[in-house]
């Protein structure tokens, strides 16, 4: 039976497959982000770094996207040392892809490459490429041609930091005549919480095959993710020391309408320290909206982008770069090796520095910055007064909301927050940040930490507390999965 299930699956993707490669075509030429890679997810063996793999046997581990990537950092560089020096990294998305490829370029170990379709030929090249010894999923994902092929080859399977959505849930019990031999496929589950382990036994994988172990994002490891994040931070410290930071992280659209509206009522109460806001859209292709956006509202705002461009001169040389020609402000420059501070001359806000000699800055009334830089969102919450986590306040299930706490921020967050659920409660329950389900709620929790030092306070200790309690967790998981390392490249 189960032959034929799969004979009928692979038929179904070979009637798709002309529809889907061009569908893909399309999107590529028009620059659609989902075609990122297309031609290599079919074809892995184009891939050109692929081509020059040195060594086989390593363990594969796939991360989808950017927060899968970043949890996975600390759990790979715990398996090297331990054990194994070679490692396959794939990932689903540009955006995990490009930061796995800079983070590491100069890793001999570590092979980067896009995670291929399900497609029977696909999945038959990889492995014939790289010949894992042990497969690694971070969270969930459930691909049948890939799980067969692990399985015939004898290659154990293992999904950690594993979570399903009830969606996903309700869509492979109703398909469970398939899907069941699937999830019998997997070797190792190593879930977030009780209820995803529940979930895992009823999808009909073996019960002593799955365990609670808690979420591997409690042992984020900031250095790991980010060695420049300090220097950063400190720069953009001196320049915006002169009021509040609000961060307003992984917005998705409708919800940079509520954070701005939220900003500028506190600037019309606290006229005498108003606060910053440095808004982070989700998706890069969004830069331009918001942008526009921005512009239609008629707030002035500059760009991460050309604040990071800035060179502080001194007073023997001409400053370049750092211009933001799309909304007409002057440059905001970094200072190197002088302190500095904002001050209202003339009609705009200057930086000076510690030489008494001063640049253009933010014109006076310019109090948004938006973040059109991947990979910044970390930095930005090291420098903020109080975090929102976007994709909350609409129905898209929420972002990373352990994220400020790394830094001691209080967080906020909309109750859209289905892929954070158990954390969002803990959070909320030890007063490390607020849950809010309406434009009023987010003012008056933005007010409460931004200016209010000891609930501010109050919050950053119950966070890094949080975060304390639940560290280890990633150790604990690389501890189940050593009964799989017997075969692996240890060299």
């Amino acid at each position: 039976m189960e032959k034929v299930l799969f004979i009928i699956y692979n038929l179904l993707l070979l009637f798709l497959f002309p529809f889907f490669f061009i569908a893909m075509l399309i999107l590529a030429l028009t620059k659609n982000k989902k075609s990122e890679g297309f031609v290599y997810k079919f074809f892995p063996s184009l891939f050109k770094p692929l081509k020059n793999v040195s060594f086989k046997g390593g363990v594969w581990i796939h991360a989808v996207s950017l927060g899968e990537i970043r949890a996975s950092v600390y759990f790979i560089e715990l398996l090297q040392s331990s054990r194994f020096k070679k490692v396959f990294l794939s990932a689903t998305t540009k955006t995990g892809y490009e930061f796995a490829k800079n983070k590491y370029k100069n890793d001999g170990g570590v092979s980067v490459f896009y995670f291929p379709y399900d497609f029977y030929f696909s999945i038959k090249n990889i492995l014939k490429i790289i010949s894992p010894s042990l497969f690694v999923s971070m969270e969930t994902e459930i691909w049948p041609n890939l799980f067969s092929a692990l399985n015939e080859k004898k290659i154990p399977i293992a999904i950690i930091n594993a979570r399903i959505s009830d969606k996903s849930y309700k869509h492979y019990l109703k398909l469970s005549f398939f899907f069941r031999r699937i999830f019998k496929k997997i070797n190792l589950v190593l879930c977030m919480s009780e209820n995803y382990k529940d979930k895992f036994i009823n999808l009909g994988v073996p019960e002593e095959n799955v365990k609670a172990t808690g979420n591997m994002k409690f042992d984020l490891n900031i250095g790991l993710v980010s060695k420049d994040i300090e220097e950063k931070s400190e720069k953009l410290k001196k320049i915006f020391n002169k009021g509040k930071i609000v961060a307003a992280g992984s917005t998705h659209a409708g919800e940079e309408e509520l954070i701005i509206s939220a900003v500028s009522k506190i600037n019309e109460k606290y006229k005498e320290n108003k606060a910053y806001l440095f808004i982070a859209p989700r998706h890069p292709e969004r830069f331009g909206e918001v942008s526009a956006l921005l512009e239609r509202r008629g707030f002035k705002h500059a760009r991460l982008s050309s604040i990071y461009s800035g060179e502080f001169c001194g007073k023997a040389g001409a400053c370049s770069g750092g211009v933001m020609p799309e909304e007409n402000v002057g440059a905001v420059n970094f200072g190197s090796g002088h302190g500095g501070q904002f001050e209202e001359n003339g009609g705009e806000v200057n930086f000076s520095g510690g030489g008494g000699d001063s640049i253009p800055g933010l014109k006076l009334g310019t109090h948004i910055v938006l973040v059109d830089l991947m990979g910044e969102l970390l930095t930005v919450y090291s420098i903020c007064n109080a975090a929102f986590v976007g994709g909350s306040m609409v129905n898209a299930g929420g972002h990373n909301i352990l994220e400020p706490l790394f830094f001691g921020k209080p967080v906020i967050f909309g109750n859209y927050i289905q892929n954070f659920s158990e954390i969002a409660q803990e959070i909320v329950d030890v007063k490390a940040g607020r849950i809010v389900s309406s434009p009023q709620e987010l003012y008056d929790a933005l007010v409460y930490y931004i200016y209010d030092e000891n609930a501010s306070e109050e919050a950053s200790k119950n966070g890094t507390a949080l975060l304390s309690q639940n560290k280890g967790i990633t150790r604990k998981n690389l501890d189940f999965l050593a009964r799989y390392f017997g075969n692996g490249n240890h060299a």
